[in-house]
């Protein structure tokens, strides 16, 4: 491809179309890079992200606080997400 001048090869151009893409920079690919919550996660996810305590989750919910916990590490692993201003962060940005 490199060639020197005057060799009669043609060089190859990039343009913006050849260019690779990042995928992360599409925005029409941001919607499916969001890892999928249940609906029982996205509204623990809410009532976290409104201040709500474990125990204040369950009793809202109808659950025990326990499994309030649990729904929270699991949004945890799947967002990458490591504590609770993390979670209300998440939450503010995707308007749960």
């Amino acid at each position: 491809m490199f060639e020197e001048e005057g060799a009669g090869l043609m060089t190859v151009r990039r343009t913006a179309k050849t260019k690779d893409k990042d995928p992360a920079l599409d925005m029409k690919n941001t919607r499916r890079a969001i890892p999928r919550l249940t609906p029982r996660e996205r509204q623990v996810l809410s009532l976290v992200a409104h201040g709500y305590t474990s125990k204040q989750i369950g009793e809202k919910l109808g659950i025990s606080p326990r499994t309030a916990e649990t729904h929270r590490v699991n949004i945890g692993r799947r967002l990458g997400i490591r504590n609770v201003a993390q979670m209300v962060r998440y939450a503010i940005e995707n308007k749960l």
